[in-house]
């Protein structure tokens, strides 16, 4: 009896340490936002200062690689600011005087002058977080099924004992309270009580082993029954890094691209080097970056110009005829190479497809899930995303703000009584995970994300989200018979005793074998594979 109480207990512990709250907004925001920052003074000077020093009306002067402390408006400079972390935008959004920008992007290319508007909690990413915290508290806590059951049992029990030592006081007194006794004993509520959190226990201890950490029962139960299932597309079914996807020109312009991007700490640079590691790089000359426009310069003495379509096409007096100017695509990012005012290259970067979502996406789908992408980018990456894993264009929405999201799953709670399950990584993704039926925070995601979400990926890709579904199926399969077990060990127990076919001191050695099935059972339950692949 103490053997199995100490199980039920420690299974009890596993649990309610997985049932953890979502963490205090404040020291969220640390994790988001500089310690400090550089505050412009009266007369001309800069000063480091920790953040919650900073004012609405300050001037804060942002670095490349730095991030924003506050909200406002550019005051001087034109950069580009990865915005991906806050809004899901895949690709670097240029800015300038006059522009709106948020605490928690990173500056990428120039520095820039901010006039604080919103500082401390006002920020947005304040707000967001702070919607994350109300959303995880209205979630109701989840009351174990078996463990009401077992409150009735017990009652139920009592009950019969007390009729069977009535009922045979009348046939045979000498046997009655043997009877009353032998079912008493017989029954065993410790079986009903342990079949749901040992299992459970069970379950979340072999997730954590393959990478799937499951902060409570409720959720693979949730995740058991195929619902809404909605995927953020930056970081979730995308690498979430810039990549040459499509280059157009001849093999001799590649070098004079290196050569301007040897030093660039722009993602677009980085994506070129990642492309021609090992190609023979000359040097560039009077190399001059233009914020938001692109790169000139001189190598080997032509006249060479990388960025943007506007940037190069103003130095392009023609357009080498091995070029096909329509053959773009709309979902990447295009940069034109110009060599002596002749078009030469078109490159076309974006954000590669994770090479297991289409599969993923096709094994969640044919289990019964209704899957779409909900992102902050733009419509056409989105949709191109999602036809690239397998899903109609109409399934895709871009352009969704951290807020739209929340309030996207919002209604699909609303009008569906199927599980909604919100997967991200990012705190644009944050409100929406906390306020789904379950969140799902994949690796590498923000901290926020991730603190908020009721599972944690830490293998990359969506392989593992299949892995999560069949594994919460196998254990509500598991629990259920577990339960089935329970109940018809005590039906026919106790029918033995009430009729008087079971001693005491055959039902004292029957009670524990009930139990001992029941974790046995859920010992060796195969719930979490680590073999198991996507199909």
């Amino acid at each position: 009896l103490a053997t199995l109480i100490f199980a039920l207990l420690v299974g009890r512990y596993v649990q309610q340490r997985g049932q953890r709250a979502a963490a205090d907004g404040a020291e969220l925001l640390y994790s988001l936002t500089p310690f400090s920052a550089r505050v412009v003074t009266d007369n001309g000077t800069v000063q480091q200062v920790p953040s919650e020093a900073v004012l609405p009306g300050m001037t804060l002067e942002v670095h490349a690689g730095e991030t924003l402390a506050a909200d406002g408006a550019v005051a001087q400079g034109r950069s580009q600011l990865d915005l991906s972390l806050l809004t899901g935008e895949s690709q670097p959004v240029t800015v300038a005087e006059g522009d709106t920008v948020f605490a928690g992007t990173v500056n990428l290319s120039s520095p820039l002058r901010v006039r604080v508007e919103q500082a401390g909690e006002s920020r947005r990413v304040a707000r967001l977080l702070r919607q994350v915290d109300e959303s995880a508290r209205r979630r109701a806590p989840v009351v174990e099924t078996a463990n009401r059951i077992a409150v009735y049992f017990v009652a139920a029990v009592l009950v019969l004992a007390a009729g069977t030592w009535l009922a045979w006081r009348v046939v045979d007194p000498a046997r009655a309270v043997d009877n009353a006794i032998a079912l008493l004993i017989v029954t065993c509520p410790c079986a009903l009580a342990l079949s749901t959190p040992l299992a459970v226990s069970m379950a979340l201890g072999r997730a954590a082993q393959q990478g799937i950490f499951v902060k409570g029962g409720d959720a693979l139960e949730l995740l058991s029954h195929p619902g809404r299932l909605v995927l953020d597309k930056t970081g979730t079914v995308t690498e979430a890094r810039t990549r040459l996807i499509a280059w157009q020109g001849p093999d001799w312009a590649r070098p004079f691209v290196l050569a301007l991007e040897k030093h660039s700490t722009h993602p677009l640079a980085s994506g070129f080097r990642d492309a021609w590691p090992e190609m023979v790089v000359p040097n560039a000359v009077d190399a001059q970056h233009v914020a938001g426009g692109g790169i000139r310069g001189t190598v080997d003495g032509r006249r060479v110009a990388v960025g943007s379509p506007a940037f190069v096409g103003a130095e392009v007096t023609s357009v080498a005829e091995s070029l096909d100017t329509a053959r773009t695509d709309d979902a990447l990012t295009p940069v034109h190479v110009a060599v002596d005012g002749v078009l030469v290259g078109i490159a076309g970067f974006g954000d590669p497809v994770r090479a297991d979502s289409a599969d993923a996406v096709g094994a969640l789908v044919a289990r019964g899930w209704d899957v779409s992408l909900l992102s902050g980018d733009a419509p056409g990456v989105v949709a191109s995303v999602a036809r690239a894993v397998g899903l109609d264009a109409g399934r895709a929405t871009g352009n969704a703000s951290p807020e739209a999201k929340l309030l996207t799953v919002e209604r699909l709670r609303a009008v569906t009584a199927r599980p909604v399950v919100m997967v991200g990584d990012g705190v644009n993704d944050a409100a929406a995970i906390a306020a789904a039926s379950v969140g799902v925070g994949v690796h590498g995601g923000a901290e926020a994300c991730l603190a908020t979400a009721d599972v944690y990926l830490t293998t990359p890709g969506l392989r593992p989200l299949v892995q999560l579904v069949d594994g919460a199926r196998r254990t509500m399969r598991v629990i259920h018979r577990n339960i089935a077990f329970s109940v018809v060990y005590n039906v026919v127990g106790a029918s033995l005793a009430m009729t008087g076919r079971l001693t005491p001191l055959v039902a004292a050695l029957l009670m524990p074998l009930s139990s001992l099935t029941v974790v046995l059972v859920s010992w060796r339950s195969r719930t979490f594979r680590a073999s198991e692949g996507a199909a």
